[in-house]
């Protein structure tokens, strides 16, 4: 396990176990505080899982002009022609991509 994820939680945990404040602001601020870890958690956890790290290179597809436009990913086979080209299918399901997504090479 990646040692800033087990502090991170070691830190949830002592967060969790507070149970008094003294106003309510101060509460609020405390909740927004443990968000706020458990997201941090779960997005290392994510990286951590597909091997993505500082040096992954992360794009963004481009805006394509066209509202109806999206994109799909294909395997090409070696080849320049489309024709040649097979969609990829992602759990056996066409997933389509749109302008603002990203992509991750590990």
């Amino acid at each position: 396990m990646n040692p800033a994820i087990d502090k991170l939680k070691q830190y949830l945990e002592e967060l969790e176990a507070r149970k008094s404040f003294e106003t309510i602001d101060e509460k609020a601020e405390h909740f927004g505080k443990i968000i706020q870890v458990r997201a941090s958690i779960g997005q290392l956890e994510l990286c951590e899982k597909f091997a993505i790290h500082a040096g992954s290179l992360v794009s963004v597809l481009p805006e394509s002009g066209n509202i109806h436009a999206g994109y799909l990913a294909v395997c090409d086979h070696e080849s320049s022609q489309p024709e040649h080209w097979e969609e990829v299918l992602f759990d056996g399901r066409q997933v389509q991509f749109s302008s603002g997504d990203l992509i991750i090479r590990k």
